[in-house]
């Protein structure tokens, strides 16, 4: 399941995990004081660049991210820190889960904002995606998030658009 024959040295979760936080202000924000979507998608975007560049140790882009859902709205002067840890890896892709948790620091009160995936694909220097280390994972919970990735890879895979040619965010790119 999470082992391949790829040559390459394997690197587990928590090798490659990342937390990062950031206090929301004024600039971040509409005029009802709620953080922009765009805002939390980018520092979202930022930690999910750092996990998987941590895991492929080589440039890496997003290609596609599921399931952004809004499920609470983010405030001025919310502390919003955002977790990902890859939960799948292919040939050159990797699937990182990224939940953010918005904390409103005055009245001590936490709440999950949303979690989404983002795939992205690592790169060689020539800009061609290139293989990674196949993700080591240990946990009852790591094999359950691996699965359920490995079922959203092959979903993914065989969307309507899978057979234009020049649609390339969840097929595998052959080395050359």
């Amino acid at each position: 399941m999470s082992t391949s024959e790829k040559g390459t040295e394997g690197r587990t979760v928590k090798h490659s995990a990342v937390t990062m936080a950031e206090l929301i202000l004024p600039h971040q924000a509409n005029q009802l004081g709620n953080a922009h979507g765009g805002e939390i998608m980018k520092i979202m975007d930022t930690a999910a660049g750092v996990a998987a560049l941590r895991h492929a140790h080589t440039a890496v882009v997003t290609a596609r991210v599921d399931g952004i859902n809004f499920y609470h709205p983010i405030k001025v002067g919310d502390l919003v820190t955002v977790n990902a840890f890859l939960t799948f890896v292919g040939r050159s892709s990797m699937e990182v889960q990224v939940e953010v948790i918005t904390e409103d620091i005055i009245a001590e009160k936490e709440t999950h904002a949303l979690t989404a995936y983002f795939i992205l694909v690592a790169l060689n220097d020539r800009g061609k995606p290139t293989e990674v280390p196949h993700l080591i994972v240990s946990s009852e919970k790591e094999k359950e998030l691996w699965e359920k990735g490995r079922r959203r890879y092959e979903m993914c895979k065989h969307e309507l658009m899978a057979g234009d040619e020049n649609y390339r965010v969840c097929r595998e790119e052959k080395l050359v």
